[in-house]
C-alpha cells in the first residue's frame, strides 16, 4: 500500500511523464546532432553549377567562352590550401575567373583569398571587386604604409589578380570583351571630378599631416580613376560586348542605369551591356528544404525591411532584367549581414562555371 495521502495511481503516472519528457529532450537532443553534422558535411562540400547564357548577339569569337564566377567567400577555409575548392575546380576548362566581393574574413584577414588565388593559372586573367563587408579597397586614412590600396587587394593583385576599378578590355580573337566595374554608369562622373578636385585643392590649403596625406592620396587615386574611366568608354565600340561586375545584384531600375541616361536616351554605347556578374545574397544564407531562405534583414537592401520566408527566388542563378541577364552567385562562405543567421543552413558553398552562347539552350 502506498504511503498516507499518496495516490499510488498518480505516482505512477508521474514517473510515466517524466519519463516520456526525458526521452522526448533525448530524441530532441539526438536529431539536433544529426543535423549539425550533416549541415557540417554539407557546408564542407564545394558544389559546381554549369550553366549557359544565351546572348543572341555574341560574336562568333566568344562562343563557348567560359567564366568562373565565385563570389563570397568571407575568409572561408575549405581544407588545407583550399583543397576543397581545388577538387571542384581543378577539371574545369575556364578563360577567366571573376571574383564579386565579400572574399575577406569578418576580422579583415585575408588568407583564404589568398590561398583562392593560388588555385589559379597564373596566365587565367582574375578579375576582383570589393564587397560590402570587404574592409575599403581604397584606404583614406593614414596608415603604416603609404599605399592607397587595401592590403588584400595589394595581396591579390601580387598574385596575378586585376582589381577592376576600370572598364578592362580582353581581346578574344576578333571580339573585343569589356568588364566593367558596377558603378561606371551609376556615377557622374563630370560632378564627381569638379568635387574631387575641389577637395584636392583644399588640401592644398592645409599644414600637411600623416591623415591629410592619406585623404590626398585617395582622392589622387580616384581622379585617375575617373579619367581612366572616361578614356576607357570613349575607346568602347558599339560591336563590342560588355560584361558588368558588381557585389550587389542590380534591380530593374539598375539596369535602367547602364542603358538609359536620364532624359530617356540610349547611353552611349549601351547596349552591348549583355551579363551582369554579381553575389551578395548568399542564395539567402540559412535555407530549409522546399521553403527557400528562412529570413532576410533589411540591411541586404532587397526588401528594405526584415523578411521571413520570402520565397525562393532570385537568390541565386540567372534572372533577365530588360533584356540584360544577371548571374547571381551562390556564395561560398556566411555573411554578418544575416545576423542573427550567421550561418550557412542547408545551402551547399558553390561556384558557378558560365559558358557563353549564341544558342537557346534549356537547362
Amino acid at each position: 500500500m502506498g504511503r498516507r495521502g499518496e495516490d499510488p495511481l498518480f505516482t505512477v503516472r508521474k514517473k510515466r511523464s517524466f519519463k516520456g519528457l526525458v526521452i522526448f529532450l533525448l530524441v530532441v537532443l539526438m536529431l539536433g546532432v544529426v543535423i549539425s553534422l550533416v549541415n557540417g558535411f554539407i557546408n564542407r562540400q564545394v558544389q559546381t553549377s554549369s550553366l549557359y547564357v544565351t546572348i543572341p548577339s555574341l560574336p562568333s569569337s566568344l562562343q563557348g567562352f567560359r567564366i568562373l564566377h565565385l563570389s563570397d567567400l568571407h575568409g572561408a577555409v575549405f581544407g588545407e590550401g583550399q583543397e576543397g575548392i581545388s577538387a571542384t575546380i581543378k577539371n574545369l576548362r575556364y578563360d577567366i575567373v571573376v571574383l564579386t566581393g565579400d572574399m575577406t574574413a569578418p576580422d579583415g584577414t585575408f588568407d583564404g583569398l589568398i590561398q583562392l588565388m593560388d588555385l589559379f593559372d597564373e596566365k587565367t586573367p582574375v578579375f576582383l571587386v570589393a564587397g560590402d563587408e570587404d574592409p575599403a579597397a581604397i584606404q583614406s586614412t593614414a596608415r603604416i604604409s603609404n599605399q592607397v590600396k587595401a592590403e588584400y587587394v595589394l595581396a591579390a593583385e601580387k598574385r596575378g589578380a586585376i582589381y577592376l576599378d576600370t572598364p578592362y578590355p580582353l581581346t578574344v580573337g576578333k571580339a573585343t570583351l569589356w568588364l566593367c566595374p558596377g558603378d561606371v554608369y551609376s556615377t557622374d562622373s563630370d560632378t564627381t571630378l569638379h568635387t574631387m578636385q575641389y577637395n584636392l585643392d583644399l588640401l592644398d590649403k592645409v599644414p600637411p599631416t600623416e591623415d591629410t596625406e592619406a585623404s590626398r592620396r585617395a582622392l589622387e587615386y580616384w581622379i585617375d580613376r575617373l579619367n581612366r574611366t572616361a578614356e576607357a568608354l570613349r575607346s568602347m565600340k558599339s560591336a563590342d560586348m560588355k560584361i558588368c561586375v558588381t557585389h550587389v545584384p542590380y534591380t530593374s531600375s539598375n539596369i535602367a542605369e547602364l542603358l538609359y541616361t536620364e532624359g530617356g536616351d540610349l547611353r552611349n554605347n549601351a547596349t552591348p551591356v549583355s551579363l551582369v556578374l554579381a553575389g551578395h545574397y548568399n542564395n539567402g544564407q540559412c535555407r530549409l528544404p522546399g521553403l527557400g531562405p528562412v529570413f532576410v534583414p533589411a540591411e541586404l537592401g532587397l526588401h528594405w525591411q526584415n523578411s521571413w520566408f520570402p520565397g525562393d527566388r532570385g537568390w541565386s542563378g540567372l534572372n533577365t532584367l530588360r533584356g540584360v541577364t544577371q548571374h547571381i552567385s551562390p556564395g561560398l562562405g556566411s555573411a554578418r549581414i544575416y545576423s542573427p543567421f550567421s550561418w550557412r543552413f542547408f545551402n551547399s558553398p558553390a561556384v558557378t562555371l558560365l559558358t557563353l552562347t549564341s544558342k537557346l539552350v534549356t537547362q
